[in-house]
């Protein structure tokens, strides 16, 4: 853990005082060039004349600024990050001209935030300058004071200095603890202030509170879609291998009894492997921003019909009842309808294995309810083991839901079994 006098053996303590011992030469320059210049532009904008030195002083001006973010990083061990890039815009003729990159500048926030961190520089030159040598000079002075004491022959010579001095021996001790402890505080006041430094010259050199909120808003939006394929990766891939698990076990537990059924079984196992496969691909290819993974359309709640054909292949018997149209749904609901089914079967294949199960699904006014229902597991004899799950399954479920402003139950039912019930609305109450 730091101590008080820690500080004092940093490295960085030292560069931190000798970026505020520039400040004021710096803070000066900054001064005068910056009075000199706009003073004489404004002075001279009714020609051609003033209207070059002030473009230049703004140009000149922003190259300081960056001058000034990399000076305070790499002195003062801070971390600010670039401006956003200009965006120089095009004229009439689509172009990009002097007076385009002009306007740029003129409108983009950094040229005036970069102009006041410059004059600041020049009081904040001075305050560092006066704490750097005020805290030096004295630590010093006290840390040296005992040379007098040792050289009596030099005191003598100051009228008034020995007598003073005489049985006061003890000082020699004394006084260099005190600017030991004089030189700790300067080092606290000198890194405190270069904090100081970091903490406006960050608001003032660095992107600005648009690019903040633009960066924070980047990474919402990349954590919603990291979350989203997720649910894709955990729904339809991890769906098409429980099948595939299922069918594997069915058609090894029956192959001396029914060879067919094993080599429907393979097959079924055959094609869920491909249409993982492709799952993957397109994954795969949304990652990679390719726009071609957009071509293969998610399913929807239309294709529930053939989720359950293929469960009933795969020996789970599924009853469907669909109550409403299920046509011309908004695409967030279907395919979330579709994944929640698809989910909830997932589980019973995992945890029940095949049981008695009915899928309802109920469009009415401004709403579409999903219910699936299942039995209890059969007591022994079961070819199809029980998977262990972290619970996902259940969290996609409610996220989806929510995204979509509804509601979502799930639970053991009384007698036995599973019930997950959603009620996904649709919006303007189709």
């Amino acid at each position: 853990m730091d101590g008080f006098f820690t500080p004092l053996i940093r490295a960085r303590t030292y560069r931190r005082l000798f970026y505020l011992l520039l400040g004021l030469p710096f803070g000066i320059f900054y001064f005068v060039f910056l009075v000199t210049a706009v003073s004489v532009g404004v002075g001279l904008v009714i020609i051609w004349v003033g209207v070059l030195i002030l473009v230049f002083a703004v140009a000149a001006w922003r190259g300081m600024g960056h001058f000034e973010r990399g000076f305070a990083n790499s002195m003062l061990g801070g971390s600010i990050e670039a401006p956003q890039p200009l965006v120089v815009g095009r004229d009439d003729q689509g172009r990009r001209t002097q007076w385009t990159r002009v306007k740029a500048m003129l409108a983009d926030s950094y040229t005036y935030r970069s102009f006041f961190w410059l004059l600041l520089r020049f009081p904040f030159g001075i305050a560092g300058f006066v704490i750097g040598v005020t805290g030096t000079s004295l630590a010093l002075g006290l840390v040296a004071a005992p040379v007098a004491l040792a050289f009596p022959d030099w005191s003598t010579r100051i009228d008034g200095v020995s007598r003073v001095l005489d049985g006061l021996e003890w000082l020699a001790v004394i006084v260099p603890l005190l600017g030991l402890l004089v030189a700790a505080v300067t080092a606290h006041v000198v890194n405190g202030f270069a904090e100081v430094h970091l903490m406006v010259a960050g608001s003032l050199l660095g992107p600005g509170a648009r690019r903040e909120v633009q960066v924070q808003r980047r990474r919402a939006q990349v954590a919603e879609e990291r979350t989203r394929l997720a649910h894709e990766l955990h729904d339809s891939v991890g769906h098409t291998l429980t099948m595939m698990v299922v069918q594997a076990g069915a058609g090894a537990h029956v192959y001396d009894r029914d060879p067919e059924f094993s080599r429907r079984a393979l097959g079924n196992i055959e094609t869920s492997g491909r249409q993982a496969l492709e799952e993957l691909d397109r994954i795969l290819g949304i990652l990679r921003d390719d726009d071609a993974a957009e071509r293969s359309p998610q399913p929807g709640l239309d294709q529930v019909a053939q989720l359950v054909g293929d469960l009933a292949e795969a020996g789970l018997g599924v009853d469907l009842i669909v109550d409403g149209s299920l046509d011309g749904l908004p695409l967030d609901v279907s395919r979330s309808g579709y994944r929640i089914i698809q989910e909830s079967l997932t589980n019973v294949m995992k945890h029940a294995g095949p049981v008695p199960t009915t899928v309802s699904v109920h469009r009415g006014a401004g709403v579409v309810e999903i219910e699936v229902l299942n039995g209890p597991p059969a007591g022994g004899g079961t070819t199809f083991a029980p998977a262990e799950s972290g619970g996902r399954g259940l969290i996609g479920i409610e996220e989806r839901t929510a995204m979509l402003g509804g509601s979502v139950e799930a639970g053991p039912r009384p007698g036995g079994g599973f019930r997950v019930w959603a009620r996904l609305p649709l919006e303007g109450g189709a």
